[in-house]
Order: structure tokens, then sequence, then C-alpha cells
């Protein structure tokens, strides 16, 4: 895991803006669904090991928790945002806080604007070119009446560094520029085209400078296996536990609010389904998103992991590499007509005990393939409140 003295604290404004629209931090006391298995594709997404899949295997697949603890860094090496949040497991019977902790949400407070660099922004020699509407809300203003507007305008980086820049308004045609101080801190940061720089403005007008990394996913690495089979174990023995998370690109949580996920366990969902996902989209101050339309091919069986148990084909080929399996959160129905040239298997009958140690009931229930239902909350050892 990564040691302690290696993170710096961010505010959790900052923390947010700098993050991104598609990344969501559970708040203090409100409740989630863990799962073991996103936790382990988490931190080893290509090759884990055989005795980490053993062991999650072995455990339930999903598990209620309340948030007990959130604290919000960033890796003092690579301006990684991560975010520590202290789980507890909800044992049947106990009491759970009534809402969520309450946090100061007044956005009115902060301005912020990211660009996404092109490569000529990460290696030209010097200079940064500002888009407009950062230059007007984010920076002070200029005097325009004189020949060369420029000012000096100093921001801070997460770690309390302070970088001075050089704000110029001049070129043919004119444009906003950071020019000084700009090559110095490329350099520091090994900024590389397609990195993605947030200036966060609070209302006492101070600013600060994060970063998303292009790769946002390789930061998961520096979470070793070691660490989520830890957490597997103590979550198993109902024992609070610790989980690091990393933002990444699509926001593929493995800690996931409960209303998401027994929302979507209230759908029978069917081989043939049309469905949609929508990513948020996080570069240039872009508020929009990006939707995929795809046709549900098969289901695996929830009692095994509701995890991914979606496999989907999509319409477009531009989708991110990991969303052929999707968890059914994480997709809206459009449909719930199968679509006519896709023919459902012969319906086979699995039986499946849904029996738990939280209820006398044990009677064997059957589940199909061509018509199957999330994860009942009998396997998850959920009681209706």
């Amino acid at each position: 895991m990564v040691q302690q003295q290696l993170l710096h604290r961010v505010d959790p404004k900052i923390w947010q803006q700098c993050a991104g629209d598609s990344v969501t931090v559970l708040k203090l006391n409100s409740k989630l669904y863990y799962f073991p298995r996103g936790h382990l594709e988490h931190a080893c997404p290509n090759y884990p090991s055989t005795q980490a899949l053993s062991l999650i295997d072995a455990c339930r697949p999903s598990i209620l928790c309340v948030v007990s603890s959130v604290d919000l860094f960033a890796d003092s090496k690579t301006d990684e945002l991560v975010a520590k949040l202290l789980l507890t497991p909800v044992i049947d019977g106990g009491v759970l806080p009534s809402q969520a902790g309450d946090i100061d949400e007044d956005d009115d407070q902060i301005v912020s604007y990211a660009k996404t660099l092109t490569q000529s922004d990460a290696n030209n020699g010097g200079a940064f070119s500002i888009p407009v509407k950062c230059a007007k809300f984010i920076f002070p203003p200029l005097d325009y009446n004189t020949e060369s507007p420029s000012q000096i305008v100093s921001v801070t980086d997460f770690h309390g560094k302070v970088w001075n820049f050089r704000h110029v308004y001049s070129g043919t045609p004119k444009r906003h520029l950071i020019t000084n101080g700009w090559s110095t801190f490329s350099n520091d940061k090994k900024l590389v085209g397609g990195d993605t720089v947030v200036f966060v403005k609070n209302l006492t007008g101070n600013i600060t400078i994060g970063l998303r990394r292009r790769n946002r996913s390789a930061a998961a690495a520096n979470i070793s296996e070691k660490a989520v089979i830890k957490a597997v174990e103590l979550a198993e023995k109902n024992a609070a536990f610790e989980v690091m998370y990393y933002p990444t690109v699509g926001g593929f949580d493995f800690v996931v609010g409960t209303k998401a996920v027994e929302d979507a366990r209230k759908i029978s969902w069917n081989p043939g389904m049309s469905v949609k996902y929508t990513a948020k989209t996080n570069g240039d101050n872009s508020k929009g998103c990006s939707i995929f339309h795809g046709t549900i091919s098969s289901i695996a069986p929830p009692c095994i992991s509701p995890w991914r148990m979606l496999q989907v084909n999509w319409n477009e080929s531009t989708v991110f590499g990991n969303l052929g399996k999707v968890s059914p959160w994480q997709v809206e129905i459009i449909s719930n007509k199968p679509i006519v040239h896709l023919r459902s298997p012969p319906t086979k009958k699995l039986r499946v005990s849904l029996s738990d140690d939280s209820s006398s009931d044990s009677n064997n229930k059957e589940v199909t393939y061509s018509s199957i239902m999330l994860f009942g909350k009998r396997i998850i050892g959920v009681r209706n409140t």
C-alpha cells in the first residue's frame, strides 16, 4: 500500500474539482456495497495471483458497509489523487446512520477550469496556451490598456509549493499564454500530451493547480495485492477495513452507493436487452458526457458475483477497453425487448442455494440464464428495514 509519508492531504472541494465529474467519493456515514472482486481488479487489472482469486471467490460477492472515515490525498511524487476510506461492515441487526455526514457543498465558493494538454503545451519550449474562459474566471484581470498586458500569477500545487507564472496577452492573433515558469513546472511534473491541468480558485482568490494523468489507471498499481487480501479478510470477519482508491477513467468504483445497487437488483436482466452506458467527460472543463449503446449478449449467474455479470456487445467501436463486461448498476435499460437477430439460448435451470446464516429460510431457488434477477438480498445478507 502507498506509504503514508508519500501522501499530502487535499481540501475535499479542491480534490473533487481536480478529480472531475466522473469521480464520486462516498461521504462519511453513507452506506455502500463493497465488491472484493472489483477491489482486486482496481489494484491488479491484468494479472492477479491465483491465491488472491481463490480468496475472493470463496468470500461474499458483496458486503454492505458504512463509511466510517474519509481522507483525501495527493501522491507526493505524481500528484495523483487518492481516497482512503475506512469501511465498517454492517452486521445483521446493526443500526445504520440515518444520513451521510454534513459536508458543505456550496460550489459557489470555488471555480475551476480544466485543460487537456496538447503535445505542444507539454513540450513547446516554455509556453502554455490558456483558454479564454480560464483567463477570465480563474486568473486576476489584466490591464488591457497597456501595450503588452501581462502579470505574475502565483498558484499552489497539492503539496503547498508555490509556482509563479507570467501570464501575457500577446501574439497575432492575440491570445492568453503562460510563458515564464511554465517550462520549469512542466519538467518538474513530467507532463505529457494528454495530461490535464486543473486550475481551482477559492473564495479568497487563491489558485490551486492540480493534475489528472493521461493514464489514470496506472496509479492504482500503488495498491498491493497484499493490501487487497488484508481488506477482504477483515471484511469477511465483519471487522473494519481500509481501502485506497485512485480515480480512474470510466469510474469503475468497487465501492458503490446502496441505492444504485439495490435499484439494479430489482431488474430482471435478459440477453437481448438494449442498454446504454454514460461516461462523464472530464477534459477541458466539459460538463458533457459520452454515451455508448449496446446489447446484452449473456448474463453470468449473480450468485457467483454480480460484479461485471453482464456481457455487452457495444455498437460503438471506441469504448473503454474493459467495458465488455459491466455491472448492472453501470448501465441503463433502453428497451426490454430482445433484438430480433439475437437468439437467446434455450433456458437452462441452475439449482442455486440462496440460504445464508442470517435467515432460517433455506429453501433452494431456481434461477435461469434467460431471465435472471440480480443477486437477491439473501445472497448478500441484507435485510429489509
